[in-house]
């Protein structure tokens, strides 16, 4: 690759969206435009909730620079007809159907963009659509397929590493998942580990009295925070479960969610006074919860492989740049990055009277807190999306072309 070289992430996602990927890829486009690359993200134009259409700047939505190009890509909206038009339909065969031709329908579009634009390297975390550029592409081009889960399945397996394999490189966002590719026989030589990252710049007002005046919380009162989804893999049943037995002084916020993980998490917290449940939020509102509470949770399953072993969650090192206190689960995922008494504490998972104890241990325990929160942060503070873009595009500078 020469000194500016012309990037195109391929997107199939809502742009913009209340869930946690897109943000993750806009973030990643800025960062490879912060090296000097020119970049194009182009992602799939479907059908989005009334809060999403309502959003006039998807940059500033997302907190990024517009830095890059963003273009939406036509493409067959099969999903909405069948879980909005008609959702008697969305069942079996029918449903991949759609998801299948919505899938398509994307990447021959990403096709017309690709040779257009000509670029150097083609970056996507969808697997199928990267493959079908691959195949049909007249150009030459390196292409990059960031993983961050894996199928389970024996035929899917099978589909995804022959595809896989005809990737220029695979960027894993952990070792769990490196590990998967290694053991299935892919050639580790074209296997890097890069987990996620954070805008630490956003964090760079950490005032906890000030987000709690702009939020509407007593200064006095002892606050837990969890930020983001409410997949059962996330473990927040836990968190309830962990409140429910933990002293009602204590007020435990969830920030995040949406149907029908929010309502099922609010079901679970209906009878608890001290559970307070926002629902989802634009990224710099949540981040002031996040700023105004004492200690920030972790609470992942590990009855799931996802969470175990394949993820490396944003809230993670936004609990670290905000340099507040964390508790999380003990998963090989999370030790990644934390360690117990260092930077973290970390408890059993699955286990509410753990969780709990530990959140009191913190808000007890001031100096152990500050101890763990400072650490946290200034460990984080070299995991920047500019940081992260730059080892993978040195990465891809030392793989031999497939």
């Amino acid at each position: 690759m020469d000194d500016s070289p012309r990037i195109v992430m391929v997107a199939n996602a809502r742009i913009p969206s209340e869930r946690a990927h897109p943000l993750q890829i806009m973030h990643m486009a800025a960062g490879f435009a912060s090296g000097g690359a020119t970049v194009l993200l182009a992602y799939a134009r479907r059908a989005n909730t009334a809060a999403m259409r309502a959003v006039s700047d998807p940059f500033q939505f997302a907190g990024v620079p517009s830095t890059f190009a963003l273009i939406g890509l036509p493409t067959v909206d099969a999903i909405k007809r069948v879980t909005i038009d008609w959702p008697v339909l969305n069942q079996g065969p029918i449903r991949l159907a759609a998801h299948l031709l919505q899938l398509w329908s994307f990447a021959i579009a990403a096709l017309t963009v690709v040779r257009r634009w000509k670029p150097h390297v083609v970056y996507s975390r969808d697997l199928l659509p990267l493959t079908v550029l691959r195949l049909l592409l007249g150009q030459p081009a390196r292409f990059c397929f960031e993983v961050h889960t894996v199928p389970r399945s024996r035929l899917s397996a099978a589909l995804h590493l022959w595809a896989a394999r005809r990737m220029d490189a695979v960027i894993a966002i952990t070792e769990g998942l490196r590990r998967w590719y290694v053991e299935a026989g892919f050639e580790p030589s074209r296997l890097c580990v890069a987990p996620d990252a954070v805008d630490i710049e956003a964090f760079a007002d950490r005032d906890r009295d000030a987000a709690r005046a702009e939020v509407g919380i007593p200064d006095d009162a002892p606050v837990v925070c969890y930020l983001g989804h409410l997949y059962p893999w996330k473990g927040v049943d836990t968190l309830v479960e962990a409140a429910r037995c933990a002293s009602t002084d204590v007020q435990w916020i969830i920030v995040g969610g949406i149907p029908p993980d929010l309502d099922r998490i609010r079901a679970a917290a209906s009878d608890l006074p001290n559970i307070h449940v926002t629902g989802h939020l634009p990224p710099d509102d949540a981040r002031k919860y996040l700023v105004a509470a004492d200690v920030a949770v972790i609470p992942f399953s590990a009855r799931q492989v996802i969470s175990r072993e394949h993820t490396s969650p944003l809230k993670l090192f936004e609990y670290m740049a905000a340099e507040r206190p964390i508790v999380a689960s003990d998963l090989p995922s999370l030790r990644e990055v934390l360690h117990d008494e260092r930077n973290a504490l970390l408890v059993a998972p699955d286990e509410p009277s753990a969780l709990a104890s530990a959140v009191d241990r913190l808000l007890t325990d001031k100096a152990l807190a500050a101890r763990l929160a400072s650490a946290a942060r200034l460990e984080v503070e070299s995991r920047t999306w500019t940081q992260r873009a730059a080892a993978i595009r040195e990465f891809l500078e030392s793989v031999p072309a497939s």
